[in-house]
C-alpha cells in the first residue's frame, strides 16, 4: 500500500495480534502494527509519522483516514 506521504508498505501478518512494515524502496523494516479485540491500534517502531501510521491502520481495518475525513467535513 502507499501512504499518503507517498512511501510504499508492504504488510504483512506477524504470528501475533499484529503486522510487520516494510519499505519497499528502502528495503528496511519499519515497526509493527500491533491490535487488540476492539481493533485499537499501537505503532511499534520510530519511521512512520502519525499520518503514515493512520493510513496503514485504515488499510488494515478497512476504515480510511480520508473517509474519515470527508465524513468531518460534512458534518461542518
Amino acid at each position: 500500500m502507499r501512504t499518503g506521504a507517498e512511501r510504499w508498505v508492504r504488510i504483512l501478518p506477524d504470528e501475533g495480534e499484529g503486522y510487520q512494515l516494510y519499505d519497499l524502496l528502502a528495503e528496511r523494516s519499519v515497526g509493527r502494527l500491533l491490535f487488540d479485540a476492539d481493533d485499537n491500534w499501537i505503532y511499534d517502531g520510530g519511521a512512520l509519522n502519525i499520518d503514515e501510521q493512520e493510513d496503514v491502520a485504515g488499510f488494515i481495518t478497512g476504515n480510511p483516514k480520508e473517509m474519515e475525513e470527508l465524513i468531518r467535513s460534512i458534518r461542518k
